[in-house]
């Protein structure tokens, strides 16, 4: 099942324009736009006629280019950006266009304008970072006290709520939220040194008319604008593929939890959606499987750059091939994986009775760590822990149910006892109500700014409820 195919089952999402982020229109108008500010600030400074680069920002627009002229010229010159150049040129006139494309060269049109369209595509992500955020806000609050089998390496290990693990998926997405906002400033920046970054075509005056550029197009500036600096989209790619890890996490969590085996969550169901062609009975987790085969493909994206970056010299054209596409598959990637992350954390159905269900499995053993520190009490948590332990194989080899076994043990009628009554009412202990009502909270009512380290700690939620 190729990619257009891929493309059809797809269509139902809403990408919010985020499948055109990298269409022609969308490159060319940002390649445009750098020649623009490049040309605005150089009038500025007086480095080109005034009119002259009124001329060409005038110019600059997608809807002006010949592009019957511009495949022609792509075939025999055989450039990447010449043939835009040249039309641009054409569009100015004689006494005007020789100050187009003044002193700079062509990587820092293309790595500039492809920085440019990841940035305004980075907002659109941003705005579904925040939806995800608020969508697994409503989720912690709801379930702030719904209990579940907490699970480590597969296996039973205390009880927990959902709420909770729905805190730690919000935790991880404003770390991954922090993450990005750094990389940003590094990566989305203005590199317009000339032929090997340096400023060898523009002197003293090129570090100002950079300045001036990247302020005229919302972006930071290269400190030195290197042809062969790349560890700074690296940074960001990098920081896009932890975010998607997160959004991966949840995605194989359901996955695994919607089985028959668990039964606890559920992908939102469509009226007619088909699972198998032969099984019938089949609905299957089609986001889950999207987002963990995305994810993977993202991973290997940022391999790819990471193991390009280091590329010799003042430029290399394999490098900057694979950047060049390199970014606009990752962000065509993390597209993917956000988009389907919103619908799937959105109508995500969580079943509380199976939940409730197979908490009880262990026939109170998940308990077995509360029965060592109240044994612990008494004995020392070390001997708690033999004797627990010790109850637990016991029950584990079909000997007794482990209350029973616990029963046994000093003061363990009346632990045993204990349990059953938090088993029944659902007293699991610790605080995980008040970590999902405090991250619940901090999510569902986030706007644009990210809750600092400091606000998401949860003494601030402890103190206030005092």
């Amino acid at each position: 099942m190729g990619t257009e195919f891929n493309d059809v089952l797809a269509s139902q999402y809403d990408y919010r324009g985020l499948r055109d982020a990298f269409a022609a229109p969308a490159l060319y108008q940002a390649f445009l736009d750098v020649e623009k500010a490049v040309a605005l600030a150089q009038g500025e400074l007086g480095m080109i006629p005034a009119a002259s680069a009124k001329v060409i920002a005038d110019h600059c627009r997608y809807e002006f280019l010949d592009m019957r002229r511009l495949e022609e010229a792509y075939r025999t010159t055989r450039h990447p950006l010449m043939p835009l150049i040249n039309d641009l040129v054409r569009l100015c006139g004689p006494e005007h266009g020789g100050y187009v494309h003044w002193g700079i060269t062509t990587q820092n049109v293309i790595q500039t304008g492809l920085l440019l369209v990841a940035k305004r595509a980075q907002k659109v992500l941003d705005g579904l970072l925040a939806d995800i955020l608020r969508h697994l806000g409503r989720h912690a609050r709801d379930h702030a006290n719904t209990v579940m089998a907490g699970r480590t390496h597969y296996r039973h290990a205390v009880p927990i709520t959902f709420g909770f693990k729905v805190a730690v998926w919000i935790e991880e997405f404003l770390q991954a939220a922090e993450r990005l906002k750094e990389a940003e400033k590094r990566a989305f920046v203005v590199m317009t040194g000339g032929a090997v970054g340096c400023f060898s075509a523009l002197g003293r005056e090129g570090p100002a008319v950079q300045s001036r550029a990247a302020a005229l197009l919302g972006m930071d500036e290269m400190a030195i604008p290197s042809r062969a600096i790349r560890t700074h989209m690296c940074d960001y790619v990098n920081a896009l593929s932890l975010t998607a890890a997160v959004c991966h996490k949840i995605a194989e969590e359901v996955y695994q939890s919607t089985s028959e085996e668990y039964g606890e969550l559920h992908e939102g169901r469509i009226d007619g959606s088909i699972g198998s062609s032969t099984m019938p009975q089949k609905i299957n987790p089609i986001l889950c499987y999207g987002i963990v085969a995305n994810s993977n493909r993202l991973y290997s994206c940022a391999g790819m750059l990471m193991a390009t970056a280091h590329r010799p010299f003042e430029s290399d054209g394999s490098a900057n091939q694979t950047f060049e596409d390199g970014l606009v598959e990752v962000v065509g990637t993390i597209s993917e994986i956000l988009v389907r992350t919103e619908l799937l954390v959105r109508d995500l159905q969580v079943d509380t009775k199976r939940m409730r269900a197979n908490l009880d499995l262990s026939h109170g053993a998940i308990f077995g760590e509360y029965a060592m520190m109240q044994l612990g009490r008494t004995l020392g948590k070390h001997k708690g822990h033999e004797l627990v332990h010790d109850a637990a194989i016991a029950a584990a080899d079909g000997r007794a149910p482990f209350l029973q076994e616990l029963a046994h043990l000093p003061d363990g009628a009346a632990l045993a006892s204990d349990i059953e009554s938090r088993l029944e009412q659902g007293n699991i202990g610790g605080i995980c109500a008040e970590y999902a009502l405090h991250f619940g909270s901090l999510a569902a009512d986030i706007t644009q700014a990210i809750p600092t380290a400091e606000e998401r700690n949860i003494n601030v939620y402890l103190k206030a409820a005092r």
